[in-house]
């Protein structure tokens, strides 16, 4: 996921850089100005919405605590205990991170072994993956194309 902070710097980048030097009328400039101050001047204010990153650490743990119990694993109990510690934005860090080595260490396992335990990560990152596109709006391509 970028961070919002990336992602807004990139579009008043984008405003400024490449659609600014192209607007000719004055009232146009004078709005696209206001909108890049806009969203400058939000761009460090903004957060996850917590109810998004819960449902994340929620789905991420249950999923590690499944391939922990499959593949009959202390060590991902204890690294998961770890990663379920502390604030909501810890938490999600450290299970993305515990996710990334259980994939690496899965696509070392023989099929068999591994099916049920990559049936859990997929099932985690299916639902996170409608997660992330149920808070994107609409797209405005058309009146976008339509200038």
């Amino acid at each position: 996921m970028i961070a919002l902070e990336t992602l807004v710097d990139g579009v008043v980048r984008t405003l400024t850089e490449s659609v600014l030097p192209d607007v000719g009328s004055r009232f146009a400039r004078g709005q696209l100005y206001a909108a890049i101050d806009v969203l400058r001047n939000l761009r460090d204010r903004i957060e996850p919405k917590a109810a998004l990153l819960a449902a994340e650490a929620e789905s991420a743990a249950a999923a590690l605590e499944r391939v922990a119990a499959v593949l009959d694993d202390d060590a991902l109990r204890d690294a998961l205990a770890v990663a379920t510690a502390g604030s909501l934005d810890a938490r999600v860090v450290a299970l993305r991170a515990a996710l990334t080595d259980v994939l690496a260490r899965i696509d070392g396992l023989p099929d068999d072994r591994a099916r049920e335990a990559r049936a859990a990560v997929s099932a985690h990152l299916a639902a996170q993956a409608m997660r992330d596109l149920a808070g994107v709006k609409p797209s405005l391509l058309t009146e976008i194309s339509k200038g």
